[in-house]
């Protein structure tokens, strides 16, 4: 393969010569016969526009048949012709150039020994041409060329390819290669595609836009345990600027044939995408296996939106057994193979300054056998409002509508009316920030037992916050911020075991949370009692450059009262302190970062929870992440992730998670990848434990021939996932 041409579109050097100085511009042969009698040595003649030529000697002017030569340059139009000797003839419109030719045309470089032209038609043959796409750095040679018409070109018996040198790592080899530069596409036939000089795939025809266009997508390959091998050939549908269609013939060797469509759209004032999957008679279940996800987001004016996101699977192994090869469970929450549930949510929704309203709906569909999922929210209407109150007070309130739907157990509705008052006194020594706040709800429950058919429930709440700044400048210009903080708050104490849990739980508790109202709940159907102060340390060290070296927290409640509801509304007795939180963050370099977050058991001085993280992050494609989690009688993992440069283009990755308690791992990958400049590959192998215990192998290839195409399978998301800090973006 011969160097690309990056220098060709270069005007040449235009020297003077005693007699032959500069140039003439002429727009027909009569002009051009006086411009060769008063400057002899320079040529202009007339195409279907004017032409501009500039050579050291020139020849028969104004006979129709004109040679010039030494440094020929000829214009015409958008196009420009170098060669040594230029040879034109009238009658036919048409110029043969010889020696050291180049022709450059907008995108388009060639350069060739010979070529002939002809001026009105845009047509031509070219003899053994180089040529290079300027836009895509594709470049390659050809045993002749033509050009058909303006910007329309065949290449016989050609190769194509963006890498640079002797032997590039990549080339098509083909009969023919036709270029479209009017609609940015290429087409072959009887193509090789040649890696490292050895051949290793022929097609009859192949086609690939240099722009985005309609045609044939680059085939995904793999396998896994649960599908076998897989095959996947995308046809790309350029339907118009801003709407494209992509149908996808996946092969699983196990499981049969799976249509899959992938639709988007964009609007100025709307966008969104639909998917579908159809599997008929899945080889494995012997049913019709089909998927459908819709996402929409519009924005209506006047401060109103609309937003819709439907997800619905036939096969509750969908995502686990297709998530990672079909591309489909990439819009689903809880990563490949792992999501206990999905949702589905739309609503209409208005914003202002001072209100914030909406009407939205909201249901699941489970997944993992015998779990329960959340109650469909079909409708849940809410209008939020915030007013500023004089110069430091403000009015808050929250409202909303429920009505929770379920197969089984109660089913209702819920009016929540929670209005907040409240006025803050900031200074640059610290905040008082007292409040006063109601909880009103109202239900009305279907399928009652053993709950009456309507309930009230009306809970006062006091709370007065407030806290301290404590300010050091060092020496060094380092700057150190010391705040302790408080809250005391008051809710009576009140049963409320008649009342069905629609949407309260139980959340992970940390240092935020100790500062809440309702700070051992999530939702709104428990309301914890409180005669309670919540007490915390924060601290924050920035270096003289105001990066954060550290910050850490540490907090508890201190309970006066000594009963408390539990999850189920019962009164329960309650100690008089809560657990210890902890949570820190130390960066002792930048590209350091050590997270740790922590619950210890205050009466029983035992750890309840622990969160580590160690990650380095040294430079680009450098990362190493260590990992330790624990959740007394749930969880205890400990899991090491990274990925590195190993020899010059090579990176390497790799995680491993293991249960500690059952002693075993959860996930393994490993990988290798390679940047080659013009070409990249990785490769991944990874092995999952899903939910309900189920094992899945599986393989992720993807090579990227830039400037070309990709072939295998897209495998970032997996990666990002659990190797946190990488990627391999080609």
């Amino acid at each position: 393969m011969k160097s690309p041409l990056h220098n060709i579109g270069k005007s040449r050097s235009r020297p003077t010569r005693p007699g032959s100085g500069s140039h003439v511009l002429l727009s027909g042969i009569r002009l051009a016969l006086l411009g060769a009698l008063l400057t002899p040595g320079i040529a202009v003649a007339a195409a279907k526009g004017p032409i501009t030529l500039y050579a050291d000697q020139v020849h028969g002017l104004g006979s129709g048949h004109w040679t010039a030569s030494g440094h020929v340059e000829v214009l015409y139009g958008d196009r420009r012709v170098y060669a040594d000797t230029v040879h034109y003839d009238q009658a036919l419109d048409e110029i043969i150039a010889n020696g050291h030719v180049r022709m450059v045309s907008p995108g388009l470089v060639t350069a060739a020994p010979k070529a002939t032209i002809h001026l009105r038609a845009n047509e031509g043959v070219i003899v053994h041409p180089r040529y290079l796409l300027e836009a895509q750095q594709g470049h390659g040679h050809a045993e002749n060329g033509k050009e058909l018409g303006k910007g329309r070109y065949q290449l016989n018996e050609a190769c194509y390819t963006t890498c640079h040198g002797e032997k590039p790592a990549w080339q098509l080899w083909s009969g023919r290669i036709d270029l479209n530069q009017n609609d940015n596409y290429i087409s072959t036939t009887n193509t090789t595609v040649d890696v490292f000089g050895l051949p290793i795939f022929w097609m009859p025809y192949f086609s690939f836009p240099l722009k985005r266009h309609s045609g044939f997508l680059a085939p995904g390959v793999g396998s896994s345990t649960i599908n076998g091998f897989y095959l996947g050939i995308p046809y790309y549908f350029d339907i118009a600027h801003n709407m494209d269609d992509t149908l996808t013939v996946n092969y699983f060797s196990k499981r049969g044939v799976m249509l899959q469509n992938e639709f988007r759209y964009l609007e100025p004032n709307y966008s969104g995408k639909l998917y579908m999957d159809l599997l008929p008679s899945d080889q494995l279940t012997h049913k019709n296996i089909w998927a459908i996800s819709w996402q929409h987001t519009q924005n209506l004016g006047d401060g109103f939106s609309f937003n819709a996101d439907y997800n619905h699977v036939s096969y509750k192994n969908f995502l686990s057994d297709f998530g990672g090869t079909a591309n489909f469970g990439s819009s689903f929450v809880g990563g490949i193979g792992n999501a206990p549930y999905i949702t589905s949510s739309g609503g209409l929704y208005y914003n202002s300054t001072h209100i914030n309203a909406g009407a939205t709906l909201q249901a699941y569909q489970m997944l993992v056998p015998y779990s329960v999922a959340p109650y469909s929210q079909l409708p849940r209407l809410f209008a939020d409002a915030y007013w500023r109150v004089g110069r430091n007070g403000y009015f808050d309130w929250h409202s909303s509508f429920n009505y929770f739907s379920a197969s089984a157990g109660p089913v209702g509705q819920r009016l929540d009316l929670t209005p907040t008052l409240g006025w803050r006194f900031s200074r640059g020594w610290g905040f008082l920030e007292p409040q006063a706040r109601l909880y009103y709800s109202h239900y009305q429950i279907q399928r009652n037992l053993p709950y009456a058919r309507a309930t009230n429930r009306t809970l006062p709440a006091l709370s007065l916050k407030g806290g301290l700044n404590f300010v050091r400048y060092g020496s060094d210009g380092s700057t150190t911020l010391l705040q302790p903080l408080f809250k005391y708050t008051y809710i009576p104490l009140q049963a409320q075991n008649g009342i069905p849990i629609f949407d309260a739980s139980q959340p992970y508790q940390n240092f935020p949370m100790i500062f809440e109202n309702n700070s051992l709940y999530t939702g709104s159907d428990r309301i914890n009692a409180a005669n309670q102060v919540a007490l915390g340390l924060r601290g924050t060290w920035l270096t003289p450059s105001g990066r954060q070296l550290w910050q850490a927290a540490v907090g508890q409640i201190r309970y006066f009262n000594r009963r408390q509801i539990n999850l189920a509304g019962d009164i329960v007795p309650q100690n008089q302190q809560s657990n210890y939180f902890f949570e820190g963050q130390y960066a002792p370099l930048p590209d350091i970062n050590l997270l740790a977050s922590s619950q210890v058991n205050a009466q029983q001085r035992n750890l309840q929870r622990l969160n580590l993280r160690a990650q380095w992050l040294p430079g680009p494609q450098r990362v190493i992440n260590l990992d330790y989690r624990y959740t007394r009688g749930f969880v205890h993992q400990a899991g090491l992730s990274g990925a590195w440069p190993i020899y010059k283009r090579w990176q390497a990755l790799g995680s491993y998670q293991y249960d500690i308690t059952d002693h075993k791992p959860l996930e393994e990958l490993a990988g290798i990848g390679y940047d080659g400049g013009c070409w990249a590959a990785h490769m991944m192998v990874y092995h999952q434990i899903l939910l309900g215990g189920q094992s899945n192998n599986a393989i992720y290839l993807e090579i990227v021939l830039r400037g070309l195409t990709s072939l295998g399978n897209a495998s970032n998301a997996l990666l990002s996932q659990y190797v946190p800090g990488a990627s391999m973006e080609f």
